[in-house]
């Protein structure tokens, strides 16, 4: 078995760390590796980080990388999938067959307000790290962000499926699905444009509770707006 493959759930032990909680002795090499990678490529980076500087922050060898990861880009790539390993996670858990259109939007919108600096600072790092990589692309990501959001977003397309009567996802099913996770994704990933912009909007856990109701308000109507016009063009084409 390869070092990725055994490392593999250790990446998402280490997710369920953000909160607060402590990796175990197991998990503190790979631990310090993620967290010292982040806060170097949040300060300079992708490009000007060094494996030499993330190793000597991580005080572990420079073999380490090599060993977890094989490279300086997917060390990257890592760092970006474990924001998304907790993303969504209470959304992703959910009976999305059943549960109401407002209990699902609220999940879904939750997952985009995590705590901030001052409840847990490794946040705000990637924060800033998913700032400057809108800024200063690094040309190695891909899709690779999105590709760990797909999972929420076919749950997404499956409850406004249940609403609208459909069987599968149509093309305007797929704008829908888009439009409402772009409602909250700017407030993650655009938060040094919103900081500047409305500084005091999301700071403070009431203040992220109240945004997130505000969504949901903006989704249902999103939603309902979309019910009504499917609903005339349905009466158009029979008449």
């Amino acid at each position: 078995m390869s070092a990725k493959t055994k490392s593999s759930p250790l990446l998402v032990q280490a997710a369920q760390c953000l909160p607060g909680q402590h990796p175990t002795a197991q998990e503190e090499t790979r631990w310090r590796l993620l967290r010292s990678a982040t806060e170097v490529f949040a300060e300079v980076g992708y490009h000007a980080a060094t494996t030499r500087e993330i190793c000597r922050r991580a005080e572990v060898n420079l073999a380490s990388i090599h060993y977890y990861y094989g490279d300086k880009a997917e060390l990257y790539r890592e760092v970006f999938r474990l924001t998304f390993l907790n993303e969504c996670n209470t959304f992703n858990t959910l009976d999305i067959e059943h549960v109401s259109l407002e209990n699902g939007l609220r999940a879904f919108f939750q997952c985009f307000f995590p705590v901030g600096t001052e409840e847990a600072p490794k946040l705000q790092l990637f924060m800033r790290l998913h700032a400057r990589e809108v800024v200063e692309p690094s040309g190695v990501l891909d899709d690779a962000m999105m590709r760990t959001l797909l999972p929420s977003l076919g749950k997404l397309q499956t409850m406004l499926c249940r609403e609208f009567g459909l069987e599968k996802p149509d093309t305007e099913l797929d704008c829908m699905t888009i439009a409402l996770t772009c409602l909250a994704t700017f407030y993650f990933h655009n938060r040094m444009e919103l900081d500047n912009f409305a500084p005091k909007l999301i700071e403070g856990q009431r203040a992220r509770e109240m945004m997130t109701e505000r969504l949901v308000g903006y989704a249902i109507g999103l939603v309902e707006s979309e019910r009504k016009r499917r609903s005339l063009a349905h009466l158009a084409y029979i008449t």
